[in-house]
């Protein structure tokens, strides 16, 4: 793999080389560099769901999807040390594969129950959070698809405020990036992306196997059909920025390093991470849905939909952990 990323490498050192003159502030300066790519993350998820929406719910899960799933285990569970809390761990993966299964969301939800009552804590700090656990468990035992719906929605601004809750201390430029990304749904909300789709004719995308009006059925059922739509939209540019933080913006904060780190540093540090093994499980898995992806592509995305299902279960189990024992580490 090294031999394989060694050119480019070459080409990547090439490219500051000639850049430096302009750019040299943000490869020294982290803080920086992050506040300026979360900002341009967020301005390019917006540009993509205002000219290519469906494109981007279709392929965006596909392309990006496992890498993004590999990315919220690293810097939640492994780079933190959390698995070597053997019994915590053990306990909240069962719930949490039990999603992956097919179980209901109160299931997912025990593993945010097993965080808090196994967090290094007082009793002061897990007491609203149990408090919390008992109303959301309440709502989704009571309200199963809707708070499946809502969840849907609101788990891609999760990955937003744990990034910038573990590393605030390195985020006095960053405030823009959660500022545009409301921001920018406000806007998405209030319409502003209907006159360019319509002038663009991006209604519409053959060969997505998928339309707004699908979307709009498994995301906003029983709205009328502006607010679906626009809510389809929110939820597209969103997920765009939840799958920027987790693949860039919060590798940059994690490692030590402060200037960016070749390629073949970025696959030791995987590989020191994860083994072997498991890189190659990841690889296979994400090339397995690609490909799928080539052969019926609405498929392939339910397919990887249900595989991730986890995920926003995890950030819940791990943000409480966080919150009770005051720190990421």
């Amino acid at each position: 793999m090294e031999t394989l990323l060694a050119p480019a490498d070459a080409l990547r050192a090439r490219l500051y080389r000639l850049l430096a003159p302009w750019a040299g502030p943000l490869f020294a300066d982290r803080e920086r560099r992050v506040a300026w790519l979360g900002v341009v993350y967020v301005a390019l998820a917006f540009l993509v769901t205002l000219t290519a929406p469906l494109w981007s719910l279709a392929l965006g899960p596909l392309l990006l999807g496992v890498p993004h799933l590999v990315s919220d285990v690293r810097y939640l569970v492994v780079r933190p040390g959390l698995h070597r809390r053997r019994l915590l761990a053990g306990l909240c993966a069962v719930p949490l594969l039990a999603i992956g299964l097919g179980a209901g969301p109160a299931f997912g939800l025990l593993a945010m129950l097993v965080a808090i009552l196994g967090a290094r804590g007082s009793w002061l700090r897990k007491g609203p959070m149990l408090v919390g656990w008992a109303v959301l468990s309440g709502v989704a035992l009571g309200f199963g698809a809707g708070f499946q719906l809502a969840f849907a929605h609101l788990h891609n601004v999760i990955a937003v405020a744990l990034w910038w809750w573990a590393w605030r201390a390195r985020h006095g430029r960053a405030w823009a990036v959660p500022l545009l990304a409301f921001l920018g749904t406000v806007a998405l909300l209030l319409g502003a992306a209907e006159p360019v789709l319509t002038a663009l004719g991006a209604w519409t995308a053959p060969g997505t196997g998928s339309s707004f009006t699908e979307h709009a059925q498994v995301l906003a059922p029983g709205s009328g059909p502006v607010l679906a739509l626009r809510l389809v939209l929110a939820f597209a540019f969103l997920q765009s920025v939840h799958y920027g933080v987790w693949l860039r913006l919060v590798p940059e904060d994690d490692r030590t390093r402060a200037a960016p780190r070749p390629w073949r540093a970025s696959w030791r540090a995987l590989e020191t991470d994860f083994g072997v093994v498991p890189l190659v499980l990841f690889t296979t898995l994400a090339l397995g849905i690609a490909a799928w992806g080539a052969v019926d592509l609405a498929q392939a995305r339910m397919g990887y939909l249900r595989l991730a299902g986890f995920h926003g279960y995890l950030e819940l189990a791990v943000g409480a952990l966080w919150l009770i024992e005051g720190r990421r580490v």
